[in-house]
């Protein structure tokens, strides 16, 4: 089995996970400004719970963003060192695509608060596997610009809790409110792309911000 050790900090919610015995097991604090510090002391405590030294672990994870400007440059910074000092590919995980895949539902709305009266939001859909995909880019705009697809099941993150009232959406939309990209999220994904060879050296190892990009309206 792959060993991982996965960051997320793209929101207030900072966490690290990692399997142990077959499951995950993850530590993090919310509501908290991120830094390589907090990541760093949630990373020795990682290791000393699942017992896992350094030497073990195959690859470093971390949620590449969109999110937090400050969150994305730590989540980076902490990868690249711990990829470089130990000599091991990194795996960039979508923080949408992490809070889409701890979400419940079919198709999946996921959107995070970019203020500026903005979100950054992607739409997914989950395979057989349980794993999700995006079903389309990730975009940055306003929410009452965007026109939510009909077969969207479930609606979740910051972006959608904050402005659930101004988002274009069918009645049937199921929302799952408090939710934010996790760790753990991050980790199940990164699984998936370790073993298609979706990994980067660490000099690669960058945040994806989407703050200039012109966002495109789904209907």
């Amino acid at each position: 089995m792959v060993n991982i050790v996965a960051i997320e900090t793209a929101t207030a919610a900072v966490s690290v996970a990692a399997r142990h015995d077959g499951a995950i097991v993850m530590r993090g604090v919310r509501d908290a400004t991120a830094r390589a510090e907090t990541v760093l002391e949630l990373l020795r405590a990682l290791c000393t719970e699942t017992g896992m030294p350094w030497p073990a672990v195959d690859a470093i994870a971390f949620g590449r963003g969109p999110g937090s400007f400050t969150g994305l440059r730590v989540a980076a910074a902490v990868a690249q060192g711990l990829a470089y000092a130990h000599r091991r590919p990194v795996v960039p995980v979508s923080s949408l695509a992490a809070l889409a895949q701890e979400a419940p539902g079919q198709r999946i709305l996921a959107a995070i608060d970019a203020r500026r009266d903005e979100v950054y939001y992607g739409l997914f859909r989950r395979l057989p596997t349980g794993l999700v995909v995006a079903d389309g880019p990730e975009h940055l705009a306003a929410p009452d610009a965007i026109g939510v697809p009909a077969d969207t099941d479930t609606g979740v993150g910051s972006g959608f809790d904050h402005y659930r009232e101004r988002w274009q959406f069918h009645g049937g939309l199921r929302h799952v409110p408090d939710l934010l990209p996790s760790a753990a999220g991050v980790l199940r994904l990164a699984e998936a792309a370790y073993g298609r060879g979706d990994i980067v050296d660490a000099r690669l190892a960058a945040p994806v911000y989407l703050r200039d990009e012109v966002a495109i309206v789904r209907s």
